[in-house]
């Protein structure tokens, strides 16, 4: 197992983790759940080798998954539930 594949076993431990070489130096990786979901992301060479980068990446790789398993709240209750009207200038 390669260093990144194990990095990314000890993040997502919950997945089986696969990862692939792309042939610009990425990966391709591949997290396979339980009931036969895989969720799949590329991650360039750039990304890996970058630490705030690699932050990003796996901080999407966590919403697009928590997004899959529906715990997101749904939009309306992100929503404001009042509605205001903009203010209006007026020159003298």
């Amino acid at each position: 197992m390669s260093l990144i594949q194990e990095k990314f076993t000890s993040l997502f431990s919950n997945y089986t983790v696969t990862t692939q070489a792309r042939p610009d130096g990425g990966i391709l990786l591949t997290l396979s759940g339980g009931e036969g979901k895989v969720f799949k992301r590329s991650i360039s060479y750039q990304q890996l080798h970058n630490g705030d980068q690699l932050t990003w990446v796996i901080s999407a790789i966590r919403r697009d998954l928590a997004e899959q398993a529906s715990e997101l709240p749904q939009i309306s209750l992100l929503q404001s539930q009042q509605r205001f009207a903009l203010p209006t200038y007026h020159s003298l």
